[in-house]
């Protein structure tokens, strides 16, 4: 919230999002970065009263909160449990379970409100305040939790909208139901187990669903997500505006997932291209030139600017000759496809950084191996913890790293003078 020199109270979000398309009675599914909308008189429940206050007594608030606690990380495809494991980890109950704060510091303050509702779902929870949160959080189904009869089909049965309060077009939810309608071959099926207090007891369900982190393969430059709303956004649709600071958008959600559901059968209505075999293994001096073009991709790509070719090449002489790191690069049979580099800080500490892949060859695992590998380098340096550094506003790598298992530890502030 430091970065923004003004204030803003709950009166001025009520009047901005009134101004963005938000009307009384309605239905609004929420994503905020609450510290992009200004310095919030109050804290920062107040953007949910504002949204209270738009929609009034008839209107429904909900967001998509998940469990802190969740063990899905660790479950998904790893079959058969150890029986200490299951006995240790705790169960998730609805009424008391945390929501995930990485999301948004949100997700907590609407889950304890006052009247607020929750769905059943451990991994996909929902929680709802107003008029429709019990249609929306009843009955929420276990298997394929995204599609039919889920709280964001109902979403789009009430009519509802989607509202982005300085949150990235790629955090929209709903479009994973979108990818459950799509009729398309080739969507990745993911098995995993979780602990549900059922009638006051722990038991272990066997969960199927459609990869939330990527059941489509997606090779475009940017994210899947990004890429079709900012398509139906160019197609004149959605409403466009800033709520205190942070640019803010509000999707009709049927609306919405029709033209998903449409892009994702044009684009993907062939099916998948038979997975790529990738081999990552260190860089050595030979590898030297393909390495100065990666950076040099990487540093524009990230920063709107281009790295000269002199110091580029100046880097990965340090890389090479350094003795505490290792340069690893994911090739296919036919060319590079990534790099990465592993650097061991101490003798408990190893960090990542450049993990980089060709936009061509994304959202296919590279990451993955690439990050296997990496970390037992470290591993082998005695390393027991490894550490990145994700630019807060790159919302696409904060999602990929958190899929494979890195959490947020400390985080740094910063305002203008």
């Amino acid at each position: 919230m430091l970065r923004s020199h003004q204030l803003v109270n709950r009166s001025r979000m009520a009047h901005d999002m009134a101004n963005l398309g938000v009307s009384p009675g309605d239905t609004v599914m929420l994503h905020a970065a609450v510290g992009a909308i200004g310095w919030i008189v109050g804290g920062p429940e107040e953007v949910l009263g504002a949204i209270a206050d738009v929609i009034g007594p008839r209107g429904t608030l909900l967001m998509y909160i998940g469990w802190e606690g969740s063990p899905y990380d660790i479950t998904v495809g790893a079959g058969e449990l150890p029986p200490a494991f299951m006995e240790m980890w705790p169960a998730f109950d609805p009424a008391t379970s945390r929501a995930m704060h990485a999301w948004s510091v949100l997700t907590e303050y609407l889950r304890t409100s006052p009247g607020a509702q929750r769905s059943s779902h451990p991994d996909s929870s929902f929680a709802a305040v107003g008029e429709n949160a019990t249609e929306i959080t009843r009955s929420h189904p276990l298997q394929y939790g995204m599609g039919p009869g889920s709280p964001l089909a109902t979403l789009c049965t009430l009519r509802g909208k989607v509202l982005l309060l300085g949150a990235p077009l790629s955090s929209v939810t709903l479009l994973h139901h979108a990818e459950h309608l799509a009729q398309v071959p080739g969507k990745e099926v993911v098995h995993y187990k979780m602990p549900i207090l059922q009638h006051g007891t722990k038991t272990w369900v066997d969960i199927e669903e459609f990869a939330t982190t990527g059941c489509l393969r997606w090779r475009g430059p940017t994210d899947l997500f990004e890429t079709i709303v900012r398509e139906y956004i160019q197609g004149g649709h959605g409403s466009i505006g800033r709520v205190g600071e942070a640019p803010s958008y509000l999707f009709d959600a049927d609306d919405l997932v029709g033209f998903a559901v449409d892009w994702i059968e044009t684009q993907f209505s062939h099916g998948e291209d038979e997975d790529v075999s990738v081999t990552v293994r260190p860089a050595d001096p030979s590898d030297h030139r393909i390495l100065v073009t990666l950076v040099r991709a990487m540093h524009e790509e990230t920063t709107d600017a281009q790295m000269p070719e002199a110091q580029a090449s100046r880097t990965i002489d340090e890389w090479l000759e350094a003795k505490d790191r290792r340069v690893l690069i994911a090739e296919t049979e036919r060319d590079i496809a990534g790099m990465i580099v592993a650097a061991a800080l101490s003798r408990q500490r190893g960090s990542l950084s450049h993990a980089f892949v060709v936009p061509e060859y994304r959202r296919q695992g590279i990451l993955r191996e690439m990050e296997m590998d990496a970390s037992a380098y470290l591993r082998e340096q005695g390393c027991c913890d490894v550490e990145i550094h994700v630019d807060a506003k790159n919302g696409v790598a904060q999602t990929a790293w958190r899929s494979l298992g890195y959490a947020p530890t400390i985080e740094s502030m910063e305002r203008p003078l």
